[in-house]
Order: structure tokens, then C-alpha cells, then sequence
């Protein structure tokens, strides 16, 4: 009998740890979110009065209302490398670079390829870290903002916030996606 109750103990964790569940125990289900991140950002550059900066959306029409080569580019790529934004459904960012020293951009993208996300937040989170790395030849630059930067992800959608009032802008997106 004690052998019976150490193989079944064994099967059980192993089934755990491979990702199975004991029987009558489930994982949570993960609702999918969607967020209108036209509204969300640009309700966010209201509420926080931001206009020195540009708002840039996937679903204007008109050059330079969104992000076209050159500026995906120059805002999250360099010579080299850029994120591919064909897996990108839709995007809304603020980007505020109205003071060299100081910035403020918030984005929220919905990802046509979820798989991408993670290789996307890396492109920017690197924007942040190279503005950081050149803070040593401008020493007025406001290097805490830039270290406290969020970059999230949550089901289908990618989200970074740059600001003085991280806080209670990441709070704010939060609140979109329920959280």
C-alpha cells in the first residue's frame, strides 16, 4: 500500500510540474481585454495636460499623425535594427522630446503577433537604457524618470510609460485593462 500511495504522490508531482493539474483544480481563466488605445492615451495626455509632444496613431490617415518608416526608425530603431511593426494591429504613443532633458512618451500597442511582444518591450526598454547611457554628456538630463519607466505587457497589448508621473499614468492604464 505504501507503495501505491509513493507512485501516486510521484505521478502527481510530476504532472504539476510538467504544467498538468490535480483533478478537480483548474487554472484561472485569462479573459481577454480590449483596450481602445486611441481613447486611452489620449484621454492620459488630457488628464495630465500634455501638449508639447505628439500623439502618433495607427489609425489616422495622414503623414505624419502615425509612425512611418523614418520615424519608427529614429523614435525605437537605429541604423541596424528596427521592431517590425506589421506585428503591431494597432498602436496610439505620446512622445514628448519638446526638452532634450527631459521625456515623456506613453504607448500602448496591440499586438497582431502576441509571440512578438517580448521582443518588442526589448526595443523599448533599449530607447530608454541608450537615453540613460548618454546621460554622462548631458549631465542635466533627468535620468531617475527615464529608470523609472514601465514596460508591461498584458494579454494581446504592450504598454510603456516615461514620465514624471509614472504612477499614476501606469494606474491609469491599468484601469483600462481592468487591472
Amino acid at each position: 500500500m505504501k507503495k501505491i500511495l509513493a507512485l501516486a504522490f510521484a505521478i502527481s508531482a510530476l504532472l504539476i510540474s510538467c504544467g498538468g493539474e490535480p483533478a478537480g483544480e483548474s487554472a484561472p481563466a485569462e479573459t481577454a481585454v480590449t483596450v481602445n488605445v486611441d481613447e486611452t492615451v489620449n484621454a492620459i495626455v488630457t488628464n495630465y495636460s500634455l501638449t508639447d509632444g505628439f500623439v502618433f496613431t495607427s489609425s489616422s490617415t495622414e503623414a505624419g499623425e502615425y509612425l512611418d518608416a523614418d520615424m519608427i526608425l529614429g523614435y525605437y530603431g537605429d541604423a541596424v535594427d528596427v521592431p517590425d511593426f506589421t506585428k503591431i494591429a494597432e498602436y496610439c504613443v505620446y512622445i514628448d522630446e519638446s526638452d532634450p532633458d527631459v521625456y515623456t512618451d506613453v504607448g500602448i500597442f496591440k499586438m497582431a503577433d502576441p509571440a512578438y511582444a517580448e521582443t518588442f518591450v526589448q526595443y523599448l526598454e533599449v530607447r530608454v537604457s541608450d537615453k540613460i547611457a548618454e546621460a554622462d554628456q548631458y549631465p542635466t538630463r533627468d535620468v531617475p524618470t527615464l529608470e523609472a519607466a514601465v514596460f508591461e505587457i498584458s494579454g494581446d497589448y504592450v504598454y510603456y510609460v516615461v514620465s514624471t508621473e509614472v504612477d499614476a499614468i501606469t494606474s491609469d492604464i491599468e484601469a483600462a485593462f481592468g487591472k
